[in-house]
């Protein structure tokens, strides 16, 4: 009987989180609004493998700080 065979994910450079895990991150957003923005092109960046979607976790926190806002700032 020969052993199992196991293969090595190759390091892409990326670490993926589901949308599931990202409205677990951010208290008050939910999997189905996240799914309202990407139909509407805002939000932030994601990646489409046939049905499976996909968001980078360096890109999602470049997109969180860049949504921060200061006391006295103009909104957005």
């Amino acid at each position: 009987m020969s052993a199992p065979r196991t293969t090595t994910a190759p390091d892409l450079g990326h670490e993926f989180v589901k949308p599931q895990d990202v409205a677990l991150l951010i208290p008050g957003l939910t999997v189905k609004k996240l799914a309202e923005w990407r139909y509407e092109r805002r939000g932030p960046d994601y990646y489409k493998f046939g049905r499976v979607i996909l968001y980078d976790v360096r890109e999602l926190k470049e997109w969180i700080e860049a949504s921060a806002m200061s006391v006295g700032s103009p909104a957005r």
